[in-house]
Protein backbone atom coordinates (compact mmCIF):
# COMPACT_ATOMS: atom_id res chain seq x y z
CA UNK A 1 0.00 0.00 0.00
CA UNK A 2 2.66 2.52 1.01
CA UNK A 3 4.60 1.68 -2.18
CA UNK A 4 1.22 1.90 -3.96
CA UNK A 5 0.82 5.46 -3.00
CA UNK A 6 4.30 7.24 -3.45
CA UNK A 7 4.35 5.73 -6.67
CA UNK A 8 0.91 7.89 -7.12
CA UNK A 9 2.86 10.92 -5.39
CA UNK A 10 5.66 10.60 -7.75
CA UNK A 11 3.33 10.75 -10.93
CA UNK A 12 1.48 13.45 -9.51
CA UNK A 13 4.35 15.94 -8.73
CA UNK A 14 5.44 14.93 -12.24
CA UNK A 15 2.07 15.68 -13.35
CA UNK A 16 2.47 19.27 -12.23
CA UNK A 17 5.93 19.56 -13.21
CA UNK A 18 4.94 19.03 -16.77
CA UNK A 19 2.03 21.42 -16.30
CA UNK A 20 3.92 24.68 -14.90
CA UNK A 21 3.60 27.28 -17.36
CA UNK A 22 6.78 28.37 -19.12
CA UNK A 23 6.91 31.79 -19.57
CA UNK A 24 6.54 32.57 -23.54
CA UNK A 25 9.15 33.73 -25.41
CA UNK A 26 8.62 34.43 -28.55
CA UNK A 27 8.91 37.06 -31.48
CA UNK A 28 5.79 38.93 -30.34
CA UNK A 29 6.46 39.04 -26.77
CA UNK A 30 3.85 41.06 -24.90
CA UNK A 31 4.31 40.25 -20.64
CA UNK A 32 4.21 41.52 -17.46
CA UNK A 33 5.42 40.41 -14.15
CA UNK A 34 6.46 42.11 -11.00
CA UNK A 35 10.16 41.96 -9.14
CA UNK A 36 9.13 41.92 -5.35
CA UNK A 37 11.90 43.95 -2.89
CA UNK A 38 10.77 44.21 0.35
CA UNK A 39 7.77 46.13 0.81
CA UNK A 40 7.89 47.52 -2.89
CA UNK A 41 6.53 45.89 -6.37
CA UNK A 42 8.64 46.79 -9.39
CA UNK A 43 6.66 46.24 -12.46
CA UNK A 44 8.52 44.58 -15.75
CA UNK A 45 6.51 45.38 -18.68
CA UNK A 46 8.31 42.79 -21.28
CA UNK A 47 7.80 43.36 -25.62
CA UNK A 48 8.96 42.35 -28.69
CA UNK A 49 11.08 39.50 -29.50
CA UNK A 50 12.51 37.81 -27.01
CA UNK A 51 13.56 35.01 -29.52
CA UNK A 52 16.49 36.60 -30.21
CA UNK A 53 17.45 36.03 -26.53
CA UNK A 54 18.72 39.67 -26.06
CA UNK A 55 16.77 42.23 -23.72
CA UNK A 56 17.41 45.53 -23.34
CA UNK A 57 16.25 46.91 -19.98
CA UNK A 58 15.32 50.42 -19.78
CA UNK A 59 16.04 52.32 -17.39
CA UNK A 60 13.66 55.11 -17.10
CA UNK A 61 14.47 59.16 -16.73
CA UNK A 62 12.95 61.45 -13.75
CA UNK A 63 12.92 61.37 -11.43
CA UNK A 64 9.05 60.22 -11.57
CA UNK A 65 8.71 59.12 -14.72
CA UNK A 66 8.05 56.12 -15.86
CA UNK A 67 8.87 52.95 -18.08
CA UNK A 68 6.23 53.17 -20.75
CA UNK A 69 6.72 56.81 -21.43
CA UNK A 70 9.88 55.07 -23.63
CA UNK A 71 7.77 52.88 -25.76
CA UNK A 72 6.98 55.81 -27.59
CA UNK A 73 7.54 57.31 -31.16
CA UNK A 74 9.44 55.10 -34.44
CA UNK A 75 12.55 54.04 -32.54
CA UNK A 76 11.07 51.29 -30.18
CA UNK A 77 9.15 49.85 -32.84
CA UNK A 78 12.44 48.96 -34.51
CA UNK A 79 14.23 47.77 -31.52
CA UNK A 80 11.37 45.06 -30.59
CA UNK A 81 11.08 44.12 -33.90
CA UNK A 82 15.04 42.71 -33.14
CA UNK A 83 15.56 42.59 -29.57
CA UNK A 84 13.20 42.49 -26.11
CA UNK A 85 12.57 45.47 -24.64
CA UNK A 86 11.67 45.73 -20.66
CA UNK A 87 10.29 48.70 -19.41
CA UNK A 88 10.00 48.85 -15.69
CA UNK A 89 8.93 51.51 -13.06
CA UNK A 90 11.02 52.53 -10.17
CA UNK A 91 10.04 52.55 -6.29
CA UNK A 92 7.31 54.79 -5.61
CA UNK A 93 7.06 55.88 -9.74
CA UNK A 94 4.98 54.67 -12.27
CA UNK A 95 3.30 51.10 -11.80
CA UNK A 96 5.14 50.33 -8.85
CA UNK A 97 3.39 48.87 -5.88
CA UNK A 98 4.31 49.46 -2.17
CA UNK A 99 3.81 51.78 0.92
CA UNK A 100 7.34 52.97 1.66
CA UNK A 101 8.70 55.57 3.93
CA UNK A 102 10.96 58.16 3.26
CA UNK A 103 13.79 56.33 4.38
CA UNK A 104 13.14 53.84 2.00
CA UNK A 105 13.05 55.67 -1.42
CA UNK A 106 17.00 56.16 -1.64
CA UNK A 107 19.42 55.80 -4.98
CA UNK A 108 20.87 52.77 -3.70
CA UNK A 109 17.35 50.67 -3.00
CA UNK A 110 16.73 51.73 -6.71
CA UNK A 111 19.70 50.25 -7.67
CA UNK A 112 19.26 46.83 -5.33
CA UNK A 113 15.66 46.94 -7.83
CA UNK A 114 17.61 47.16 -11.09
CA UNK A 115 19.81 44.38 -9.54
CA UNK A 116 17.44 42.07 -8.48
CA UNK A 117 15.35 42.90 -11.81
CA UNK A 118 18.33 41.73 -13.91
CA UNK A 119 18.34 38.54 -12.34
CA UNK A 120 14.48 37.86 -12.26
CA UNK A 121 15.31 38.16 -16.43
CA UNK A 122 17.65 35.19 -16.09
CA UNK A 123 15.39 33.47 -14.05
CA UNK A 124 12.21 33.62 -16.06
CA UNK A 125 14.16 33.49 -19.62
CA UNK A 126 16.90 31.49 -19.33
CA UNK A 127 20.50 31.63 -18.30
CA UNK A 128 21.20 32.08 -21.76
CA UNK A 129 19.73 35.37 -22.62
CA UNK A 130 21.89 38.91 -22.91
CA UNK A 131 20.74 41.46 -20.73
CA UNK A 132 21.75 45.05 -21.71
CA UNK A 133 20.86 48.10 -19.64
CA UNK A 134 20.00 51.39 -21.24
CA UNK A 135 19.67 54.69 -18.93
CA UNK A 136 18.08 57.63 -20.30
CA UNK A 137 18.68 60.77 -18.11
CA UNK A 138 18.25 60.09 -14.78
CA UNK A 139 18.15 56.98 -15.76
CA UNK A 140 21.87 57.18 -16.54
CA UNK A 141 22.61 58.38 -13.25
CA UNK A 142 20.77 55.23 -11.56
CA UNK A 143 22.62 53.11 -14.29
CA UNK A 144 25.82 54.16 -13.60
CA UNK A 145 25.13 53.79 -9.76
CA UNK A 146 24.80 50.36 -10.71
CA UNK A 147 27.71 50.05 -12.51
CA UNK A 148 29.51 50.93 -9.94
CA UNK A 149 28.37 48.93 -7.20
CA UNK A 150 30.16 45.67 -6.67
CA UNK A 151 30.63 43.38 -9.20
CA UNK A 152 26.92 44.61 -10.76
CA UNK A 153 28.03 45.51 -13.97
CA UNK A 154 29.03 41.58 -15.08
CA UNK A 155 25.19 40.66 -14.72
CA UNK A 156 25.43 42.32 -18.30
CA UNK A 157 26.51 42.27 -21.51
CA UNK A 158 26.71 46.10 -22.22
CA UNK A 159 25.54 49.34 -20.47
CA UNK A 160 23.65 52.11 -23.01
CA UNK A 161 24.02 55.60 -21.64
CA UNK A 162 21.65 57.62 -23.60
CA UNK A 163 22.41 61.42 -22.59
CA UNK A 164 22.73 60.52 -18.45
CA UNK A 165 22.90 62.60 -15.57
CA UNK A 166 25.34 60.88 -13.86
CA UNK A 167 26.78 63.69 -12.11
CA UNK A 168 24.77 66.84 -11.73
CA UNK A 169 26.20 69.27 -9.82
CA UNK A 170 29.00 69.18 -12.88
CA UNK A 171 25.29 68.91 -15.10
CA UNK A 172 24.60 72.52 -13.52
CA UNK A 173 27.73 73.92 -14.34
CA UNK A 174 27.90 72.80 -17.98
CA UNK A 175 24.63 73.93 -18.54
CA UNK A 176 24.95 77.36 -17.62
CA UNK A 177 28.06 77.64 -19.65
CA UNK A 178 26.41 76.28 -22.42
CA UNK A 179 23.46 78.38 -22.62
CA UNK A 180 25.18 81.45 -22.42
CA UNK A 181 27.42 80.42 -25.37
CA UNK A 182 24.54 79.53 -27.63
CA UNK A 183 22.55 82.15 -25.96
CA UNK A 184 25.01 85.03 -27.24
CA UNK A 185 25.16 83.47 -30.28
CA UNK A 186 21.62 83.42 -30.99
CA UNK A 187 20.85 86.73 -30.26
CA UNK A 188 23.71 87.89 -31.91
CA UNK A 189 22.00 86.07 -35.07
CA UNK A 190 18.89 87.42 -34.10
CA UNK A 191 16.73 84.60 -33.27
CA UNK A 192 14.31 84.58 -30.75
CA UNK A 193 15.43 87.43 -28.63
CA UNK A 194 12.50 87.80 -26.71
CA UNK A 195 12.89 83.98 -25.36
CA UNK A 196 16.61 83.96 -25.13
CA UNK A 197 17.20 87.58 -22.88
CA UNK A 198 15.26 86.40 -19.61
CA UNK A 199 17.12 82.99 -20.28
CA UNK A 200 20.72 84.99 -19.97
CA UNK A 201 19.60 87.02 -17.70
CA UNK A 202 18.75 84.39 -15.28
CA UNK A 203 21.90 82.53 -16.20
CA UNK A 204 24.22 85.18 -16.12
CA UNK A 205 22.77 86.01 -12.25
CA UNK A 206 24.09 82.08 -10.85
CA UNK A 207 27.25 81.90 -9.03
CA UNK A 208 28.31 78.80 -10.56
CA UNK A 209 29.97 77.63 -7.69
CA UNK A 210 26.74 77.39 -5.58
CA UNK A 211 23.85 76.31 -7.29
CA UNK A 212 20.84 75.89 -5.29
CA UNK A 213 18.58 72.97 -5.22
CA UNK A 214 15.49 75.66 -6.46
CA UNK A 215 17.84 76.98 -9.41
CA UNK A 216 18.68 73.49 -10.55
CA UNK A 217 14.76 73.14 -11.34
CA UNK A 218 14.60 76.37 -13.13
CA UNK A 219 17.72 75.69 -15.13
CA UNK A 220 16.66 72.45 -16.14
CA UNK A 221 12.79 73.86 -17.33
CA UNK A 222 14.88 76.62 -19.30
CA UNK A 223 16.95 73.45 -20.85
CA UNK A 224 13.99 71.82 -21.83
CA UNK A 225 12.59 75.46 -23.02
CA UNK A 226 15.65 76.08 -25.36
CA UNK A 227 14.65 73.01 -27.09
CA UNK A 228 12.26 74.52 -29.52
CA UNK A 229 14.40 77.28 -30.38
CA UNK A 230 16.96 75.90 -31.73
CA UNK A 231 16.96 75.57 -35.66
CA UNK A 232 19.31 72.43 -35.84
CA UNK A 233 17.21 70.20 -33.82
CA UNK A 234 15.33 67.78 -35.60
CA UNK A 235 11.32 67.39 -34.64
CA UNK A 236 10.16 64.53 -33.71
CA UNK A 237 7.80 62.83 -36.41
CA UNK A 238 5.72 61.04 -33.83
CA UNK A 239 2.53 59.36 -34.20
CA UNK A 240 -0.03 60.99 -31.71
CA UNK A 241 -0.79 58.70 -29.40
CA UNK A 242 -5.40 58.38 -29.19
CA UNK A 243 -7.36 59.12 -26.32
CA UNK A 244 -8.38 55.56 -25.84
CA UNK A 245 -4.97 54.18 -26.28
CA UNK A 246 -3.60 56.86 -23.52
CA UNK A 247 -6.84 56.54 -21.06
CA UNK A 248 -7.94 52.95 -21.58
CA UNK A 249 -5.43 50.44 -22.43
CA UNK A 250 -5.29 48.59 -19.40
CA UNK A 251 -3.74 48.40 -17.41
CA UNK A 252 -0.51 48.86 -18.79
CA UNK A 253 -1.22 52.76 -20.22
CA UNK A 254 0.65 55.84 -20.23
CA UNK A 255 -1.91 57.38 -18.34
CA UNK A 256 -1.79 55.27 -14.87
CA UNK A 257 1.55 55.08 -15.39
CA UNK A 258 2.40 58.99 -15.27
CA UNK A 259 -0.58 59.06 -12.61
CA UNK A 260 0.20 56.62 -10.06
CA UNK A 261 3.24 57.06 -7.31
CA UNK A 262 5.30 59.94 -8.80
CA UNK A 263 5.25 62.01 -5.38
CA UNK A 264 8.87 61.59 -4.55
CA UNK A 265 10.02 62.81 -1.32
CA UNK A 266 11.80 66.07 -1.14
CA UNK A 267 14.88 64.34 0.94
CA UNK A 268 15.13 62.03 -2.51
CA UNK A 269 15.29 64.71 -4.49
CA UNK A 270 17.93 66.35 -3.08
CA UNK A 271 19.88 63.34 -3.19
CA UNK A 272 19.55 63.08 -6.68
CA UNK A 273 20.85 66.90 -6.94
CA UNK A 274 23.82 65.88 -4.85
CA UNK A 275 24.98 62.46 -7.10
CA UNK A 276 28.18 63.19 -8.57
CA UNK A 277 29.79 59.72 -10.04
CA UNK A 278 32.24 60.98 -12.60
CA UNK A 279 35.30 59.86 -9.98
CA UNK A 280 33.68 56.46 -10.69
CA UNK A 281 33.26 55.85 -13.79
CA UNK A 282 36.63 54.34 -14.17
CA UNK A 283 35.23 51.54 -12.48
CA UNK A 284 33.14 50.73 -15.46
CA UNK A 285 34.67 47.86 -17.10
CA UNK A 286 32.26 46.30 -19.42
CA UNK A 287 31.35 47.37 -23.08
CA UNK A 288 29.55 50.76 -23.18
CA UNK A 289 28.12 52.81 -25.85
CA UNK A 290 27.27 56.11 -25.06
CA UNK A 291 24.96 58.06 -27.08
CA UNK A 292 24.21 62.26 -26.99
CA UNK A 293 22.54 64.95 -28.51
CA UNK A 294 24.82 67.85 -29.39
CA UNK A 295 22.10 70.32 -28.79
CA UNK A 296 21.34 68.52 -25.07
CA UNK A 297 21.06 71.51 -22.81
CA UNK A 298 19.19 69.17 -20.19
CA UNK A 299 22.67 67.05 -19.96
CA UNK A 300 25.52 69.18 -22.30
CA UNK A 301 27.13 66.20 -24.07
CA UNK A 302 30.51 67.44 -22.33
CA UNK A 303 29.67 64.45 -20.17
CA UNK A 304 29.44 62.47 -22.79
CA UNK A 305 32.76 63.48 -23.56
CA UNK A 306 34.11 63.20 -19.99
CA UNK A 307 32.87 59.86 -19.43
CA UNK A 308 34.16 58.69 -22.27
CA UNK A 309 37.77 59.76 -21.44
CA UNK A 310 37.07 58.03 -17.60
CA UNK A 311 35.34 54.78 -18.23
CA UNK A 312 37.72 51.70 -18.21
CA UNK A 313 36.34 49.46 -20.56
CA UNK A 314 38.65 48.34 -23.59
CA UNK A 315 35.20 48.21 -25.85
CA UNK A 316 33.36 52.00 -25.43
CA UNK A 317 31.76 53.90 -28.23
CA UNK A 318 31.08 57.68 -27.67
CA UNK A 319 28.11 59.11 -30.58
CA UNK A 320 27.33 62.79 -31.06
CA UNK A 321 23.76 62.71 -32.89
CA UNK A 322 24.46 66.61 -34.54
CA UNK A 323 20.68 66.96 -34.81
CA UNK A 324 19.68 66.30 -31.77
CA UNK A 325 18.66 67.21 -27.98
CA UNK A 326 17.94 65.15 -25.29
CA UNK A 327 16.43 62.51 -26.69
CA UNK A 328 18.12 61.16 -29.42
CA UNK A 329 15.72 58.26 -30.00
CA UNK A 330 13.44 60.65 -30.95
CA UNK A 331 15.02 63.29 -33.06
CA UNK A 332 16.86 60.99 -35.02
CA UNK A 333 15.49 57.47 -34.61
CA UNK A 334 16.89 55.51 -37.32
CA UNK A 335 20.73 56.74 -36.54
CA UNK A 336 19.66 55.95 -33.02
CA UNK A 337 18.76 52.20 -33.69
CA UNK A 338 21.88 51.44 -35.98
CA UNK A 339 23.97 52.33 -33.28
CA UNK A 340 22.44 50.80 -30.97
CA UNK A 341 21.39 47.49 -33.03
CA UNK A 342 24.99 47.97 -34.10
CA UNK A 343 26.34 47.43 -30.43
CA UNK A 344 24.06 44.51 -29.32
CA UNK A 345 24.94 42.45 -32.37
CA UNK A 346 28.96 43.34 -30.96
CA UNK A 347 28.73 41.82 -27.62
CA UNK A 348 25.56 39.67 -27.08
Amino acid sequence: MANRVGSILIVFIVFLVACQKEPLVSTQMDETFYVRNGKTDIPAFVYGNGASKVFILVVHGGPGGNGLEYRYGEYYKKLEAQYAMVYTDQRHQGNSHGHLSDAEITVDAMVEDLHLTVNTLKKRYGSDISVFMMGHSWGGTLGTAYMIKKDYQHELAGWIEVDGAHDIPLLNVELIKMIQFYGDAEILAGRNLEQWQPILDYTNSLDTNNVTFEQTGELNRYAHQIEGLIIDITQPQNEAISITDYLFTSPNNPATSTLSGSQLPVEFLKEVEQTALTDDLHKITIPTLLQWGKYDFVVPPILGYLAFDKISSSDKYLKIYEHSAHAPMNNEPDLFVEDVVTFIEMYK
